[in-house]
């Protein structure tokens, strides 16, 4: 049941990077991509981009790896989500002006306005 459940859990996330790439990397790419787990390839916004370097010292442009990852887990409760890391939890509560240290846990109408702000450089983590 457990390798089934894994199996599945594989196939809804087959649209994430095999690589995350920096805010800089994107930046400098004359097409910011990256190679999905099925092959594909997702484009990143420029404008999408620009407003991240905005509401990031240049100096943690490294740091933030896109795509940022929204973590769907049941064990947060139903309608939570997650999002891990430094830089990309400081960046979505800008966003959603709340408090951010390390790990940012938001509810189905953040999730929502997180996406709608940054609908190519957020995707969705299914744990």
């Amino acid at each position: 049941m457990e390798r089934i459940i894994k199996l599945e859990l594989g196939r809804l996330n087959v649209h994430l990077p095999e690589r995350r790439i920096s805010l800089r990397e994107a930046l400098s790419s004359p097409k910011p991509s990256v190679r999905t787990r099925d092959g594909s390839t997702h484009f990143f916004k420029r404008e999408e981009l620009e407003s991240l370097s905005k509401l990031l010292p240049e100096t943690d442009w490294d740091k933030l790896q896109l795509p940022i990852l929204i973590a769907l887990d049941p064990k947060l409760g139903r309608g939570a989500a997650r999002i891990s890391g430094e830089p990309e939890a400081r960046v979505a509560g800008k966003i959603l002006n709340k408090r951010a240290a390390g790990e940012l846990l938001i509810y189905r109408p953040e999730v929502a306005a997180l996406r709608r702000e940054l609908p190519t450089t957020t995707q969705y983590l299914f744990m």
